[in-house]
C-alpha cells in the first residue's frame, strides 16, 4: 500500500492539472464569432460609404431622445416592451405592446418628445 500511494497521488495531482487547463472552445463558437465580426466591420463599412455618419455630437442628442422616449413610452405603455432607436429625428420603436390601443398610442406619445420629427412603429401586439 505503501508503494502504490505516491503513484495515486501522482495521478490524482495529473488529473488535477489537466481538469484545470484551458476551456475547450468549439469550432462552432469561433465560427459564429468571427461571422458576427465580419457582418459588424461590412456593416460599419456600409455606413462609412453612405458618407452619412452622424456626428459625435448628433450621437449623443439622438440617444438622449431615444431614452427620453423610451421612458415616455414605458410610463404610459405599461406591461410594454418597447426599444427606442434615434436617428437625426426618426424614432424607431420595436418591440411588443399588450393591446391594440397602446399601439395605437405609440406614435402620438413619442411624436410629444421635442426633436422628433417622425416615429417608424415597428412594434406588435402580443399575443396571449
Amino acid at each position: 500500500m505503501k508503494k502504490c500511494l505516491p503513484f495515486m497521488l501522482g495521478g490524482l495531482l495529473l488529473l488535477g492539472a489537466t481538469a484545470c487547463g484551458k476551456p475547450v472552445v468549439s469550432d462552432t463558437d469561433n465560427s459564429v464569432r468571427s461571422d458576427q465580426i465580419e457582418s459588424d466591420a461590412r456593416a460599419q463599412e456600409q455606413r462609412d460609404d453612405m458618407g452619412d455618419s452622424m456626428t459625435d455630437e448628433e450621437r449623443q442628442v439622438s440617444a438622449a431622445l431615444a431614452t427620453e422616449v423610451q421612458d415616455k413610452l414605458a410610463a404610459n405603455l405599461s406591461g410594454s416592451q418597447l426599444t427606442v432607436e434615434v436617428v437625426r429625428g426618426v424614432a424607431t420603436v420595436k418591440g411588443n405592446v399588450l393591446t391594440q390601443e397602446q399601439f395605437d398610442k405609440i406614435e402620438p406619445l413619442a411624436m410629444e418628445i421635442e426633436g422628433i420629427d417622425s416615429v417608424n412603429v415597428n412594434a406588435a401586439i402580443a399575443s396571449n
